[in-house]
């Protein structure tokens, strides 16, 4: 995946590249233009001898000074060497033949000049040499200017498409960076009215992606809590209307099991057909009375909040209270295996536990019939290991569900309750958590039995997960906080 910071790094590159190139190329332009210069420094010296070589020329014509002649004996060999020495920049000035007619006049205009110079002849030597000389000076201001100019114009050009450059990098910045950061703004705004709409990726590089999942898992997370809050604002409502409707319940339910019991105990004094029938009324009416209550029972122990800072408690004699007050429906002793440490500690009220694993166990047991065997593990976890190994496999595969959000950095116990009974059917799993949601038969279940277990945990910080892999059987994991050695 393509990144901005890799395409920035590239058009820095690109610029730097740019730049160099630029370096070089005015380098090489002021380059062409010292040479300039030099041919036309030693051009004008080589003029500057050859002027001064005929004012002493006309000087001895004039007044035929021996000192004269000597010194333009002297010019002449210093035009010579200088000649020799600046061939290779006169060579640049001079067509095809000048630089050796140059040098053939200049020998000629040296051999005239020994013994007694010819007037005539020495000044026609001495003013082709001049002429030669002015011609390549021209030659040489000409090509100084046009160097110049055309080093100008290089520049010129070269600034241009080092601009351009820089325009079409901030360009290619403005689309990397700028617009998707603007588009990201621009659905910003509905977020900052209330409405939650998940962002849409604007950009393929690697870190707009990157923020643009993190906002859309932010979003989630917001939605998620909103909808936490409302369902805790209703199940509030719920438990207070449950609370008052159970207290309400309970004094005529208690007045019509009284009435049928006593009724009951008053058969014997009727004929037999009829006390027959009444004894079949009555124990009906008792038994839905008892199951009437149940249900209050449990809507009771529903509405009743949690108590915060529960001080640690034992989780061994927490679940042997529980198996004790489920002896009576255990069908064999093996029924329940318990694996867990003598030192493990919970912050959380004991009853509330007891009531979870009072649960999750007649869950079991009514799944599982009278040959499920149910294993109880518990042990210290670290906070990076929920969730564990195979609720994730079984979440990925579609074949579990999990409640609860826990502290990332609170010490937990994790619990596991497995059992080896039929097991929950994927379609159903999603469910198991529902309020009155059951698969017992109508009038065998109430269908809040895991609802309150899933409401304790999360109450107490914690985690559940329930897995079913498809050979059969179920297994519930609990996650929960504040564990204490004892």
């Amino acid at each position: 995946m393509a990144s901005i910071r890799g395409k920035i790094i590239f058009i820095y590159l690109a610029l730097a590249l740019g730049v160099g190139v630029f370096v070089l190329f005015a380098s090489a332009s002021l380059r062409y233009v010292e040479q300039r210069v030099n041919e036309g420094v030693a051009i004008a010296a080589f003029q500057e001898t050859t002027q001064e070589m005929r004012r002493l020329e006309k000087n001895f014509f004039l007044y035929r000074a021996a000192a004269d002649l000597a010194a333009t004996r002297a010019l002449a060999d210093e035009l010579a060497r200088q000649l020799d020495k600046d061939r290779a920049i006169l060579a640049e000035l001079a067509r095809d033949g000048e630089l050796a007619a140059l040098e053939q006049a200049l020998a000629g205009y040296r051999r005239l000049l020994q013994g007694t110079p010819d007037d005539d002849r020495v000044r026609t030597a001495g003013h082709d040499i001049l002429a030669r000389s002015e011609q390549l000076a021209g030659r040489e201001r000409a090509s100084l200017v046009a160097g110049v100019r055309e080093s100008r114009h290089a520049l010129l050009w070269s600034v241009g498409v080092l601009l351009l450059l820089a325009l079409a990098g901030g360009q290619v910045l403005y689309r990397v960076v700028g617009r998707p950061l603007r588009q990201l703004e621009d659905q910003l705004e509905p977020l900052a009215q209330g409405r939650y709409r998940a962002f849409t990726m604007v950009s393929r590089d690697r870190e707009i992606v990157s923020f643009t999942q993190a906002l859309n898992h932010m979003l989630e997370e917001l939605e998620s809590r909103r909808r936490l809050m409302l369902q805790s604002e209703k199940l509030a409502a719920l438990g207070t209307l449950a609370s008052g409707v159970a207290h309400e319940l309970n004094n005529p339910l208690g007045n019509i099991s009284g009435a049928a019991q006593i009724a009951l105990e008053e058969l014997d004094t009727l004929p037999e057909p009829t006390r027959q029938a009444l004894h079949g009324w009555l124990s009906q009416i008792d038994g839905e009375t008892q199951r009437a209550r149940r249900i209050v029972d449990i809507l009771l122990d529903y509405s009743r909040r949690p108590t915060p800072d529960n001080p640690p408690s034992s989780l061994g004699e927490m679940l042997t209270r529980s198996l004790l007050l489920l002896g009576p429906r255990l069908p064999a002793d093996d029924t329940v295996r318990v694996d867990v440490p003598a030192d493990l500690s919970l912050c959380i009220d004991p009853q509330r536990m007891q009531q979870v694993f009072i649960n999750l166990i007649q869950n079991a047991l009514a799944a599982g019939g009278e040959k499920v065997h149910i294993h109880i593990e518990a042990r210290a976890a670290a906070p990076r290991e929920w969730p564990p190994a195979e609720v994730a496999r079984a979440l990925a595969a579609g074949t579990g569900q999990v409640l609860g959000m826990p502290d990332p950095t609170a010490r937990a116990v994790l619990i596991r309750v497995r059992d080896d009974g039929p097991g929950i059917p994927a379609e159903r799993i999603g469910q198991i958590f529902d309020p009155f949601f059951t698969t017992r038969d109508p009038g065998e279940g109430t269908g809040l039995g895991l609802y309150i277990v899933g409401e304790i945990v999360q109450e107490s910080g914690g985690a559940i997960a329930v897995t079913s892999p498809p050979d059969g059987g179920a297994c519930f994991s609990l996650w929960l906080p504040c564990t204490e050695r004892k």
